[in-house]
């Protein structure tokens, strides 16, 4: 069986949380500017649209040359190439200095699950550094028995639900900010999509795993499990919590 991480994507696939509103939210709640600098893991569209509305830098670590080439040239074409530092290599070796970014992100790919990722890569971030990442969660009443049995084994812990993927960032030494998950009914769209894409793919691994998940949403109609994306700021130890926004 192929490592449970990062989840495979073809990498020519449309990315989810990618939409205008969701990029505006997440960089006001960040705060970013014109001195921002910014790390992607797999290279986006959300990626490029934020450093053009933002200005700053933007290093993207992403595996795939062929990907690596045509974001290239969007952000070319886009005009912010000089703003851009592209490295080739796993996502999963971030040899850079702590505290070196502002913020870290990855769209549309699973690198883990919500307190991992959360805390391998707090020490790269700055002082109210922001992070974005998508994980794998439970929603509704009601989840499949298999499709649960299915995510526990492949995630090797339980699935959780949004607010528990949140308490887990907190854990980790975060203060959470935003949880947004994918309906079902988009979810079956957009692996429809990555179907569609697998007879040119070239990871047969992460073919064979990718089809299982296909096979586990398809099969049961509702299943209770989808994706959603988590924002959350560093927080320092000794931090005071926020003030109550209850004036009562």
């Amino acid at each position: 069986m192929a490592d449970p991480f990062p989840m495979y994507v073809p990498s020519e696939a449309r990315r989810l949380f990618q939409t205008e509103s969701l990029l505006r939210r997440f960089a006001q709640m960040a705060h970013w500017d014109g001195e921002s600098r910014l790390l992607e893991l797999y290279a986006s569209l959300g990626g490029l649209a934020l450093i053009r509305a933002l200005g700053g830098e933007l290093v993207v670590v992403e595996p795939d040359a062929k990907l690596v080439d045509n974001v290239r040239e969007r952000a070319r074409v886009a005009g912010v190439l000089e703003q851009v530092a592209f490295e080739q290599h796993a996502v999963t070796r971030l040899d850079f200095p702590p505290r070196s970014f502002h913020g870290i992100f990855c769209f549309g790919r699973v690198l883990g699950t919500a307190g991992s990722v959360s805390t391998a890569w707090r020490p790269l971030l700055a002082e109210n550094g922001r992070v974005g990442f998508s994980c794998m969660v439970k929603v509704g009443r009601a989840v499949a028995p298999p499709a649960l049995d299915y995510w526990n084994k492949r995630l090797g812990s339980p699935l959780p639900l949004p607010r528990e993927a949140l308490l887990a960032v907190e854990l980790a030494g975060y203060e959470p900010e935003l949880v947004e998950t994918v309906g079902e009914a988009e979810l079956g769209e957009y692996y429809k999509e990555l179907e569609a894409l697998l007879p040119k793919a070239t990871d047969p691994e992460g073919v064979k795993t990718l089809k299982e998940e296909i096979a586990i949403h398809t099969a049961y109609g509702h299943t209770g499990v989808t994706q959603a994306f988590v924002v959350a700021r560093r927080k320092e130890p000794g931090e005071k919590p926020p003030l109550s926004r209850d004036s009562g």
